[in-house]
Formats: structure tokens, sequence, C-alpha cells
């Protein structure tokens, strides 16, 4: 999506007391495309809402009479569908953390520093928006699916056995979101009707033109996870359709009968969303015909459940990723950071936060281009990803600025983990890297931790982040841990946790 095209299509609502910055904000904004409204009041923004709602509010938290927050609360009453854009001081943080709290999308800092961080802010907005329509209209989508199943099941044959049979299939997908689920599902439901015989699901692979064994039921599946069919031969073209026909492909003939030791079976293809997504395979294969029918059935209907469970993983990732780097976005970590504090608590296990950016970013943006910037970001994100454990929360907050949450990790093997980071950053050679200050791109990190440095989850927030301001000042590219404030006491004595193996600190703690 090209926001440029689309900013003619939103409203934008600025409200705030000065004269002087309603006329630069609107300015911006209309010189950026966007359709524009000033007011000098939250009350006389209210009035013109209710009579024309617009797209996007940017409101300034303090406001004579009616304030930011109470405007943002009843703006909240009438619509949840008008994005909300608090404009702070640094000194009302805490206040625009808790209009976030009450709905608002972000905040930005007054006075501005780069009139065009107000664009990009509301261009991510508008970004946010599109994803909530594809979320509806995906949503359109799964009801429409679930009228097609509803249809499939009227049709299926009235015989007791096979309602049974199939009422049991609907009754274990009802109970399935997770795609893999639903295909263990179907194949346990085909192995009860084949006599106890196994089943099992071999995954078609595109980018390795291959099928493999991903899924089974009544079979030892891990020992035949890696057995397949190798396709690299066949014409690519050619395997779409030749999937549709599985009992006529005689390399799976051949799986069956040398690897698995049946001479007889019964395949059927698996799609998802109109194309080959695999092949499943009865070991039973004298069924009959009533009996093939049934499996063709189960098939069908789990197809539309597999449709359901992709689509439903798809809104769900949607609505927790951030879109450029596929890292959890801020309002996920948000929500995160909370869960892991009150489990700290409850554990009395550490928890440690690493905020980091990348150093002299707009420099690079400016001097490469805006498409090169997204490079650099993915690029880091991705570095991220790969030095980070499964039980760590990778999120990108916006623009360059990156945290990383690591559960039952104290604040020195958090150390160890940010140096590895800034480390990886530093000597990967990335596009005109040469070009920046320090002669290459590199990251500054912030570490921090509770409970040993703060009490609370707003509190491990700014630690970290002051952390990250100390680098900063001091020449970047480095690492800073937090520390306590004077006289401060934490709510409790951390638990030790693993010693740290990692290459040259095999002491530090993890």
């Amino acid at each position: 999506m090209e926001i440029a095209k689309v900013r003619k299509d939103f409203m934008v609502f600025v409200v705030d007391d000065e004269e002087s910055i309603r006329e630069v904000v609107k300015e911006t904004f209309s010189q950026a495309g966007y359709q524009v409204e000033m007011f000098p009041t939250a009350e006389d923004a209210l009035k013109r809402i209710q009579e024309s709602p617009p797209h996007l509010i940017f409101s300034d938290i303090r406001m004579p009479g009616m304030s930011g927050i109470q405007l943002l609360e009843n703006v909240r009453k009438l619509s949840k569908d008008i994005e909300f854009i608090i404009m702070t001081s640094h000194a009302s943080l805490e206040t625009a953390v808790n209009a976030m709290k009450l709905g608002a999308y972000d905040y930005i800092y007054k006075p501005f520093e780069n009139l065009a961080d107000l664009v990009s802010t509301a261009d991510r907005t508008v970004e946010r928006l599109y994803m909530k329509l594809e979320n509806e209209q995906l949503l359109e989508e799964l009801g429409e699916k679930n009228k097609l199943l509803n249809a499939v099941n009227q049709k299926i044959s009235k015989e007791n056995k096979e309602i049974q049979a199939v009422n049991q299939l609907m009754h274990r997908l009802s109970q399935k979101l997770d795609p893999d689920a639903v295909i263990q599902a179907l194949l346990d439901s085909i192995a009860e009707v084949s006599g106890g015989a196994p089943a099992i699901m071999l995954r078609y692979l595109p980018a390795y033109q291959s099928l493999v064994v991903a899924h089974g039921s009544k079979i030892p599946i891990e020992q035949f996870r890696k057995v397949g069919i190798n396709l690299s031969q066949v014409d690519p073209k050619t395997i779409p359709p030749m999937l549709t026909q599985p009992m006529k492909m005689q390399p799976l003939t051949d799986l069956m009968k040398e690897v698995f030791k049946i001479q007889v079976h019964f395949a059927l293809p698996f799609m998802n969303e109109g194309q080959p997504a695999g092949v499943v395979v009865a070991f039973n294969g004298a069924l009959g015909d009533e009996g093939r029918r049934l499996l063709e059935s189960f098939v069908q209907i789990t197809q539309v459940s597999f449709d359901n469970a992709m689509m439903a993983k798809r809104i769900h990732e949607m609505a927790i990723k951030d879109p450029l780097t596929s890292l959890y976005n801020r309002r996920f970590f948000n929500e995160k950071l909370g869960e892991e504090i009150a489990r700290s608590r409850r554990t009395h296990y550490p928890l440690s936060l690493i905020y980091l950016d990348i150093d002299h970013f707009k420099k690079y943006n400016d001097t490469n281009g805006h498409p090169m910037g997204d490079v650099i970001i993915k690029s880091v994100a991705q570095i991220l990803q790969k030095t980070s454990r499964k039980t760590d929360i990778v999120a990108r907050l916006g623009g360059e600025e990156f945290a990383i949450l690591c559960p039952h990790t104290a604040a020195a093997g958090a150390a160890i983990k940010a140096e590895k980071v800034r480390l990886t950053v530093e000597s990967t050679k990335f596009p005109h890297g040469e070009k920046q200050p320090m002669g290459k791109v590199t990251v500054s990190l912030g570490v921090s931790e509770y409970p040993t440095f703060v009490s609370d989850d707003q509190a491990l927030v700014r630690s970290a982040d002051d952390a990250l301001y100390k680098v900063k000042q001091g020449g970047r590219n480095r690492v800073a841990m937090a520390e306590a404030p004077q006289g401060f006491k934490p709510e409790f004595e951390p638990l030790p946790v693993p010693a740290y193996t990692g290459p040259g600190n095999p002491k530090a703690s993890a």
C-alpha cells in the first residue's frame, strides 16, 4: 500500500489551544495530502466529531476546559474506530502512557523536533486502519466459510454410523484453533473409521518441490518426519494437478510399499484455499465405496476448518505483529510486559528488559532514502530474532526503536545478550554502512531488570530507556546498565537463574 496515494481519503482533526501550533500542524498535514480541520478547544472538536467523525485526532494532552484525556474518553464512547494520538511534553509522559491505556494509539512529543514525525505517525496510524479493514474483510470471509461448512454438513449421508462419525469429527474440529491440531483431528478420525489402521499427512513444500510426512495417527510419527517424496525432477507446473490425483502418483505408491510396507492404501488431496497443501493417506485401503466417500467427506469438512484456522492465525498475527519486521508490535509488548511482571512477582525470578535503537538512523534515511532505511530496520530485526531465545519477546516499538523482554533473566545475563546483539550488528556489513558517522551501522542498548532496579512495569521501561539515553549521550554503540534510585529497596530478592554457558563467559548469570 502506497500511503501517499491514500492520504487524501483521510480526515485529521488537530486540537490545540495554541494557534501557532495548530497552523504549523495543519500546514504539515495539508502539504502531505491529508484533509485537516483545526479546533482551539476539546469542546469544539467533540461537537464537530458528533457531526462528522474524522479518521485521526491529534490532541494536546493539556487543554483549558475539557482536557485531551477527557476528549479521548468521550470519543471512545462515540466510536472505537477513530484513532487518537496524544501530543505531549516529556514531562507528561506518564499521562500519555495512561492515555494509551484508555485507547490512544500513540503519542508524540511537543515541541516537535521534526515535523516529518507528525506525518510519519499519521502514516503508521493509517496503515493500522487499513489493517483493521483487512481484518474485518477476513472475518466476513470466515463467516462465509462457516456457512459453507454447515452446507457441507447438511449434504452428508444421514446413515447413523456416518452421522456419528461426522459429528465426532465436527466436535473435535470445533475445539481446534491451531492448523496443526485441525490436521491431527482429521487423521485421528480417519484412523478410527478405518478399523484402527494408521493415517498420515504428507505436506507439500513448494520451495523444496517435495512431499514430507508431517502428521500421523496410530503411528510413531517422530520416526518418519523426514520421510517424503522428492519431486524435483518433475516439471513444477505439473505438480499441483498431480497432487489432486494422489492415487495415480507412482512415487506415493512406492513410498507406501517400501517404507510403510502397505500394498493397498487410499489417498486424498488436501487443499488450502483452493491450492494443494498435501496428501492424506489412510493405510487401510480396503474401505469400500461407502468408507471412501466418508473419508472424502471428512477431508472436505476439515479443509474448511483448516482454512478458518489459517485465516484466524493470520488475523491474530496481523493484530500483534509489526508489518515491516514481523516482530511483535508495541501494543502486544505492553500487554506481555504486564503479564511477565506479574509472573516474576509470583515466581520470584528476575525479568530483564533491553531497549535499543539504531544509531544515527535519521542520517541513514536522509542519505540513502527510506526504502534502504526499511532494509536496515528489517535486517536488524532479523538479528534480534536470531540472537534471542524462544521465550524472549522481541518487539519493534516504532521507527528504529526495539525492545527485548527477557523472562527468567538477571541483568548480568541480559547485558551479555545485549553485547552479543551489539557486536553482531557492528560486524554485519549493511548496504551503505560506510557512510554512517561511525563508518558502519551500529546500535545503542540500555538494560534494566525487575526487581533489582525497579518496582513495576512502567519503571522498568523508563529505567531501560534512561540507560539507553546515557549511551547516546556518551557516544553510542555501547551497552549501558540501569541504576537503582538512591535508597531503592527491591520487593524481593530474586532467585538465582541458571548460569550462562555461552562463549567466553561461562560464569555470568543468564
